[in-house]
């Protein structure tokens, strides 16, 4: 089974080629970003995708391979681009290409980005801000510098559409990434949620859960893009 969980940069939307946010916020931002996770619940061929464009709203798509065996992949786009809808896709290690019309031609390609021993997202400065759920949270008990060991990260939205459904993509240990879609908040102007067995509170940048664990909601800081690339 191909490992295709990880933290890619979409070149488009990424803060060296896409204009200014509408938030006005400076690079490094998050921007561009794309995290894909298994979902084995609804088969083993399923994966899901969160990703970034503005820097702060994190929205969710599915996708799934027709044929593991040559790495081709089906990724709906009908809740983010209508116009677009299922685009056909080629995965190899360490890439997720996206194909044109011929189904040959690459029309964009999204890279799997590796960490480096500088990398520190506990360096970071807490999120808060007025979109508590959405974001990239680490587990502090499980985060190590120059890993992604302990990252998640979380979505209400389907596309463009705020939802009550939630989402959350996240890894153990920096390798094997995991997905978790039909979550709903309990409380919504409380926090409160379940996604799985996952049941906590969402405020001001911090999630508690009722074993006492924390997940920290991390800003914009590190410029994740400038990360090496796996298919370099």
């Amino acid at each position: 089974m191909m490992n295709v969980g990880g933290i890619y940069t979409d070149p488009f939307h990424a803060p060296i080629t896409a204009s200014a946010n509408i938030f006005q916020v400076d690079a490094p931002w998050f921007g561009g970003i794309r995290i894909l996770g298994r979902d084995t619940k609804d088969g083993p061929g399923k994966f899901l995708c969160i990703g970034c464009d503005d820097g702060f709203h994190f929205w969710v798509l599915t996708a799934s391979f027709a044929d593991e065996t040559t790495g081709s992949v089906d990724m709906d786009f009908t809740p983010k681009a209508p116009g677009v809808g299922m685009l056909k896709c080629s995965y190899a290690p360490g890439a997720l290409s996206f194909l044109e019309d011929d189904g040959k031609t690459v029309g964009n390609t999204w890279s799997r980005l590796r960490p480096t021993a500088g990398f520190d997202l506990t360096r970071e400065t807490r999120f808060a801000a007025f979109n508590q759920f959405n974001g990239l949270y680490i587990d502090p008990d499980l985060y190590k510098p120059g890993s992604f060991a302990g990252i998640r990260v979380m979505s209400d939205r389907l596309g463009k559409i705020i939802r009550d459904e939630l989402c959350v993509i996240g890894t153990d240990d920096g390798v094997e990434w995991w997905s978790i879609e039909g979550g709903s908040f309990t409380e919504k102007e409380a926090g409160s949620f379940c996604v799985g067995k996952l049941t906590g509170t969402c405020h001001n940048g911090v999630i508690q859960f009722e074993d006492g664990k924390e997940w920290i909601k991390m800003a914009a800081k590190s410029d994740l893009h400038s990360l090496p690339k796996d298919d370099a």
